[in-house]
């Protein structure tokens, strides 16, 4: 058998049942075989046989080079190597020389000639082999007036071949010529012949698309889709040109959406394309170029209508694409180009900067890719310029600007005149004018702006799409330059144009600049407020601002923006405002906070986030006390305050109802959420990739730890979507009512709830009393500036007195002789506790009561640093104190609060304890107490014969506390302790193998878990920079599950810890024996109060450093 793996053209030894000598008789023998079996042997032993003739041949035969060429040009179909194409368009050219027998040959022959250049064109890209291919098809179709059978498909060539030369070169002529031939193929085509007529349709049908794009005459896209929905008609299932038309019919669809707007189109379009995909296999050359296409859908869908999942789509399918095409491939910079535009429409939602970092990697190297004098060059130069302007509004770096203005000049400079995407670069050029003027300040360039963005309008059809995105920024440049030259006429023309925007838009179907038109109007009324105030500017500018702020197309900081603006302007001019309109305004950005902090984000920048939002919350409650809606300022600070912790509390929560009701939902909700989980880890286990390295990010990898977490949290959002949708869960994982979220019940034994809204205008304190009753108590000496002081002066007295991170072994600290703790505490009395007492009616004669009310201090801001329950005047010696009048406890929110409740309702009534000390951790100094503490702690317990465990020291390893933790409702850790800012769930106790993270706590913990005691440093402190994130172990444990919680806020005396831990614990145990403990308490927060009041005792309550560490959080 002859060997298939030879180079084409060599002889092929073998053997073949009676093959005849002669060569072109065993070639046609040979060519039949192959016809029949589709065995490439067959046909590599035809061209052998045939190339040979033609070797030995003396005399001129055309008609042996025709068939040489066919033979050569079957096998380049089968093997798609480029030689049997070079030799197929040799022999052809090798029979045109020859006498051919008249036109009817010649013309055959010419056409296939051309059919053959025109394959090498689309795959080389030699616009020689195009022309040639034109020109030999134009001639072949002279030659024969008389239509013989063949002229309809020549024809369909020749229209093919107008197609192709008009997307190199963009000449309209081409699509004119091509529409003209292709609609007399159609004509001349037989009838029944139902494959070429559907060929036919589908490449008119492509003219007419091409026309539509470059003349947006609707009629043309009508006629492409009637034309295609027939074609498709035609085409028999499985036929392998069947995903090629449904991906055009989709394009098609897409077209005619983004110029009407009617959704059903473009849902149209994504299930043609998707479909298309769906039945193309992996290895087919197409599927790039139909993957590309459906990527491009859902990002239009996603810059439509705004959802996260298409955007991701998106650019899994464009990464994909990009993977799966060769260099060197004519559509790889195009392709390239088309992920680099996903990732700067993932930075403009998610402003993450290495996206746009990536992106302009990316449009360096399409612009690499790209020849001069190719016509993409423009819009491939523009690109860049525009990502380059975005990295300048996100850096600040000069040389961003300078780099966009040179990328778009030169696009400019290269688009030819009637190159429809012109305007558009001519736009985006006076953009960056714009953009660099506000930094610089240099007139001339907003001048330019205006002149070219003018130009830009004029080029615009009227009727065209990005009509308004250039109206948009005139009317913006025209607000920036009265802002610098008080000139009206500048003015009235900005607001005229920017409401000429908003009167253009479709209220169906807005996108980001008509959104973006609604900010920019609600600007510059705002500035005409400032000139002519009137009312109903100011609901005009409002209603702006607010329909940008609900507006979810556009990005969370965005929509927080526009509302953050409604609340200036409703501040700025109080006369046309209302509280009504002001809270609308802030309820906008508090509905936002989830998003800003949102659970796609890695850790960090959630943190991150938090920070920016306290602000936002602070004031926004302070409008609710101001509008004396007290229940909605609580809801509110609620909902700005600990959200990280709330995400994490709320991936590990029950599902009990759902699981009732709907279990498949419940099943699925409950996998996502371990998904995150575990994303979660591998995030903070993965570098961040280096950006500054452009080989880095051309690397396709759709499969990193970050877009992995993103798309997990998209699939948690559309799961809680469909969750909603259900008939009682409307309200499901949102935020909760006061009411909803405590009810008065539970508080009835609780106490009061003080909550302290730090905000730079004015200071209030929210009491939440037993009864769920709210009153609101102005603080007039407390400013957010006088905290920042007190805290500052707190640490730097903390400082100077030697505490350091850790439990500290037995020293004496020399003391100062003016003691700043006493006017700190004096500050703390006077400005908060002081007020709040005497609304409570609690200042009065501390020694009539048995048992001291309980009040559970939530503070805000920089109090979150300063110890509350230790406030008094220690500079007299009968002055007042905070512990003589009430018993304090604090939580880092309501919730965790609500939490702790609602576990407690059914208390152990004999719970056992586990005891674990570490005196001696690797690295660490000695904790020679923790011994002690353990031992005295193990006496108590016999004695009171409580059941109890405890590890020492080797015995505490992390496997065997893990192994015993869910045995036990009660925790005593005596060891060192550390808090991982980056992620709080690695905030860990060592022990004597490693660290007990949080995370280990969470997994191990049982339902029933009530006390922990963190006889540890610093449990009880959080970040300065995110103070309502409450980011400090204490918190932890209570979002572990415990209900109770004793900390420290900095590192206690080594001697200290056996005193108060020893005193706390028989407290406890009596109170929980004597009965005397309401419904929902744990005795916790009493028991300490009395350990601390024997060491205050004993070293002196003057020796504040000493006795106030200790504090309760939760019940």
């Amino acid at each position: 058998m002859p060997d298939a793996s030879r180079a084409p053209g060599e002889h092929v030894s073998g053997n073949l049942e009676d093959l005849p000598s002669d060569g072109r008789v065993a070639a046609a023998k040979a060519f039949a075989q192959y016809e029949k079996t589709s065995d490439l042997q067959y046909l590599d032993i035809a061209v052998a046989s045939l190339q040979r003739s033609a070797d030995e041949s003396s005399e001129p035969d055309a008609h042996l080079y025709t068939e040489l060429g066919q033979y050569y040009g079957t096998r380049y179909h089968a093997r798609k190597r480029l030689d049997d194409l070079d030799r197929a368009i040799a022999a052809v050219r090798k029979a045109i020389q020859f006498d051919l027998g008249g036109p009817a040959n010649e013309a055959t022959s010419m056409a296939n000639l051309g059919y053959a250049l025109r394959l090498r064109s689309e795959r080389l890209g030699a616009p020689e082999d195009l022309e040639d291919a034109i020109t030999l098809h134009q001639r072949a179709i002279d030659l024969v007036p008389d239509n013989p059978p063949y002229l309809h498909a020549w024809l369909h060539n020749l229209g093919l071949l107008h197609r192709l030369r008009y997307v190199r070169y963009h000449d309209p002529k081409d699509l004119e010529h091509g529409i003209t031939v292709q609609q007399r193929a159609i004509n001349l085509t037989p009838a029944g012949h139902s494959v070429d007529e559907s060929k036919g349709l589908t490449l008119l049908s492509l003219l007419h698309s091409l026309r539509f794009q470059r003349f947006n005459d609707l009629e043309d896209i009508d006629h492409a889709i009637e034309g295609l929905t027939r074609a498709l008609e035609l085409t028999p299932p499985g036929n392998p040109s069947e995903p090629t038309r449904l991906s055009n019919l989709g394009s098609c669809f897409r077209h005619r959406f983004e110029r009407l707007g009617n959704r059903s189109d473009l849902e149209r379009s994504i299930a043609m394309h998707l479909r298309a995909v769906q039945i193309t296999s992996e290895s087919d050359p197409d599927m790039p170029s139909r993957l590309d296409h459906l990527g491009s859908v859902y990002h239009l869908r996603f810059m439509t209508f705004g959802e996260l999942a298409d955007l991701e789509l998106s650019i899994v399918k464009r990464q994909r694409v990009v993977e799966l095409t060769p260099r060197g491939h004519p559509e790889e910079a195009s392709r390239i180009q088309n992920l680099a535009g996903c990732l700067r429409t993932r930075f403009l939602r998610l402003n993450e900067i290495n996206q746009l970092e990536r992106a302009i990697a990316l449009h360096h190297r399409v612009v690499e890719l790209t020849p001069e004098g190719h016509p993409d060059m423009p819009g491939r130069l523009a690109s860049l310029g525009a990502s380059q302007s975005l990295r300048f509004q996100h850096s600040g770096d000069v040389n961003d600007i300078m780099h966009a203005l040179d990328s778009q000049q030169r696009a400019v400079e290269l688009s030819l005149h009637d190159d429809p995407q012109r305007p558009s670069h001519i736009k985006n050029l006076a953009a960056s004018l714009h953009m660099r003027f506000l930094r610089l300040g240099d007139l001339d360039d907003l001048n330019r702006a205006i002149t070219l963005q003018q130009q830009a309008i004029e080029l615009t059809p009227q009727d065209h799409p990005s009509l308004l995105s250039s109206l948009n920024n005139l009317g913006v440049f025209f607000d920036v330059r009265f802002q610098r030259s008080n000139d009206l006429e500048d003015l009235e023309r900005g607001v005229t144009l920017l409401r000429r925007v908003v009167q253009l838009s479709s209220p169906e179907h807005p996108h980001d600049v008509t959104v973006g038109g609604l900010g920019n109007l609600g600007h510059i009324l705002t500035s005409y407020l400032r000139v002519k105030g009137t009312r109903e500017s100011s609901e005009e500018a409002s209603s702006c601002y607010m329909a940008v702020a609900a507006q979810g197309l556009m990005a969370p900081f965005v929509r927080q923006q526009a509302a953050q603006r409604a609340i200036e302007l409703h501040t700025e001019f109080p006369q046309f405002s209302s509280p009504d309109h002001l809270l609308a305004a802030h309820s906008r950005i508090l509905n936002i906070v989830p998003e800003l902090v949102w659970l796609g984000y890695s850790m960090s920048r959630r943190f991150e986030e938090s920070q920016k939002i306290g602000d936002l919350v602070s004031a926004a409650v302070l409008a609710a006390i101001d509008a004396s809606d007290l229940s909605l300022a609580i809801e509110w600070l609620e909902a700005g305050r600990s959200s990280v912790w709330s995400q994490i509390h709320s991936l590990r929560g029950t599902l009990d109802e759902l699981e009732q009701k709907h279990p498949a939902l419940a099943r699925s909700l409950k996998d996502v959420q371990i998904r995150i989980q575990n994303s979660e880890k591998d995030l903070l286990r993965q570098e961040a990739p280096a950006i500054a390295d452009g080989s880095t990010l051309l690397s396709p990898d759709p499969h990193t730890g970050t877009d992995r977490h993103r798309g997990l949290a998209i699939e948690h959002g559309t799961l809680l979507a469909d969750i909603r949708r259900q008939a009682g869960f409307e309200n499901f994982m949102r935020p909760k009512t006061l009411s909803a979220l405590l009810p008065s019940s539970a508080l009835a034994d609780h106490g009061f709830v003080v909550f302290v809204n730090m905000n730079k205008m004015r200071c209030n304190a929210l009491i939440l009393g037993p009864k769920g009753d709210v009153t609101s108590i102005p603080l007039p000496d407390l400013s957010m500036t006088k905290a920042e002081i007190l805290r500052s002066k707190w640490q730097l007295c903390l400082r100077q007195l030697d505490v350091r991170e850790h439990r500290m072994a037995v020293q004496q600290l020399p003391r100062s002789r003016e003691d700043p703790s006493t006017y700190i505490l004096g500050c703390l009395w006077k400005w908060i506790v002081l007020p709040v007492l005497q609304a409570l009616d609690l200042f009065d004669a501390k020694a009539h009561r048995d048992l001291h009310p309980h009040i559970t201090w939530c503070p805000t801001g920089p109090l979150t640093q300063l110890p509350l329950h230790a406030a008094g005047i220690y500079g007299e010696e009968s002055g007042p104190r905070v512990y003589d009048f009430v018993i304090s406890s604090y939580t880092p929110s309501l919730s965790a609060l609500a939490r702790s409740l609602d576990g407690s309702k059914e208390r152990h009534p004999n719970p056992s304890a586990l005891i674990v000390t570490q005196s001696a951790a690797p690295s660490l100094p000695l904790l020679p107490g923790a011994t002690e503490e353990g031992q005295r702690l193990c006496d108590i317990f016999s004695d009171a014969k409580a059941p109890f465990s405890i590890l020492n020291d080797e015995q505490a390893t992390t496997g065997a506390a893990k192994c015993v933790l869910s045995e036990h409702p009660w925790l005593h850790l005596a060891c060192h302790g550390s808090q991982n800012a980056d992620d709080p769930l690695k905030s860990a106790f060592v022990l004597h193998d490693g660290p007990l993270s949080l995370a280990d706590l969470m997994a191990t913990t049982a339902d029933n878990a009530e006390l922990a005691f963190l006889s540890a440093c610093q449990t009880a402190v959080g970040d300065v920079k995110i103070p309502e994130e409450s980011m400090h172990l204490a918190a932890g444990m209570l979002a572990v599950g415990y209900k109770g919680v004793i900390a420290t806020m900095w590192s206690i005396r080594d001697q200290d810890a056996p005193l108060v831990v020893e005193a706390y614990y028989k407290k406890l145990l009596g109170l929980r024996a004597s009965g005397k403990l309401g419904k929902s308490g744990t005795g916790a927060a009493y028991a300490l109060h009395e350990a601390v009041r024997g060491l205050r005792e004993e070293v002196g309550e003057k020796n504040v450093v000493r006795w106030a560490p200790f504090v309760h959080f939760g019940i």
